[in-house]
């Protein structure tokens, strides 16, 4: 059975500590005499002066949350409103290829004490180059704001998403855009004309993205605003541990290239601390072996280069409030390479909205 090990405070009471995870305080007091052992046992409404901790139902938690969660009546102590820009360039022998540039608005709100967090998409706009790369981010528009109205549990642990508590409403979104928008799309149109094996795919891919059952919430954590949101440091001051992070390569797909994220803390003052992530990794003959095989496959032709160097950089700096636990501003750098013949690189920035705020 899992459980939270509450560290008592100074003034806190029975009923206060219920209070703020919305418990019965006499549910709780029983469930820690069950499971605490003879000497921490709570004989009436007055927390003994020798217990250090107090143990929680953490089912019962979450399962409140759900309830809440379906009736919009959970409550968040913290939100904010954010505006990212994210832009993605592809070269060739120097030459620019690919130009994307997106906007997006995010609602964020969140209650650390009730490990919860929500986030919902609001607004969105694009410049492209080529043109005809338009129709396709139209459609991955419309997923994403499918998958980005969520409410979740976050892990007190790593700060990243656990649990997502509103599966069922996203499921119902997917159901109606499949049914109702997902043939009238023209990027699906135009896909459907040639390769309707391909429409399929599609579809499968969001029955699996959006079903019930999908375990998919370490891919939220992929999408650089919940990267850049929600991590360790929400619920950790310092001594942040290191982060295996499996990349897939935008150069040599599928391949993977393992990193470890390292944490450093650059500056505190004022009640706002500066954190860093920096990507390192290890080079193995057999994997390099691999990404050489496999631009050969995809590029050589193209590129009419051979191989050269792989060379990855990936980082992030934040600035985050340290009483509200909300980011104020954030970016992240990942450019990967095959060196003189092929780069992609990504910019990501957050900016907290001060004035249009929930």
């Amino acid at each position: 059975m899992e459980f939270i090990k509450y560290e008592i405070q100074k003034g806190d009471t029975l009923k206060s500590i219920a209070e703020k995870y919305d418990l019965d305080a006499n549910e709780m007091k029983i469930f820690h005499n069950e499971n605490c052992g003879i000497t921490g046992i709570i004989l009436n409404d007055d927390l003994p002066l020798h217990l250090k901790y107090i143990l929680i139902n953490k089912n019962i938690i979450h399962q409140k949350k759900k309830n809440k969660a379906k009736s919009g009546e959970l409550d968040f102590n913290q939100q904010a409103r954010y505006r990212c820009e994210q832009i993605n360039t592809s070269k060739f022998n120097n030459n620019l290829v690919h130009y994307v540039e997106q906007h997006f608005q995010y609602l964020l709100k969140h209650n650390l004490s009730l490990e919860t967090g929500y986030v919902k998409l609001e607004d969105y706009n694009k410049e492209i180059s080529p043109k005809f790369l338009e129709e396709t981010f139209d459609f991955i528009e419309k997923t994403d704001r499918i998958k980005n109205n969520v409410l979740f549990n976050l892990d007190i642990e790593t700060g990243k998403p656990k649990q997502i508590l509103n599966k069922k409403e996203i499921n119902d979104n997917w159901l109606y855009f499949r049914q109702k928008e997902f043939y009238n799309i023209p990027f699906i149109k135009k896909i459907g004309e040639t390769n309707r094996g391909a429409v399929k795919e599609l579809l499968d891919m969001g029955d699996q993205q959006f079903s019930l059952s999908a375990n998919n919430e370490e891919e939220y954590w992929r999408d650089f605003f919940y990267f850049c949101c929600f991590d360790q440091y929400l619920f950790k001051e310092s001594q942040w541990e290191n982060v295996k992070f499996d990349f897939i390569s935008t150069i040599v797909p599928p391949i993977i290239i393992p990193l470890n994220l390292r944490y450093d803390k650059i500056d505190e003052n004022d009640g706002i601390v500066s954190i860093r992530k920096v990507a390192e990794y290890e080079m193995s003959e057999k994997l390099l072996t691999e990404i050489r095989n496999r631009y050969d496959e995809l590029h050589r032709a193209v590129v009419k280069y051979d191989f050269t160097a792989y060379k990855i950089i990936f980082r992030s700096t934040i600035e985050m409030n340290t009483k509200t636990k909300t980011i104020n501003n954030a970016r992240v750098v990942l450019k990967e390479e095959i060196s003189d013949n092929i780069e992609n690189e990504c910019i990501f920035t957050v900016k907290k909205l001060e004035n249009f705020t929930p």
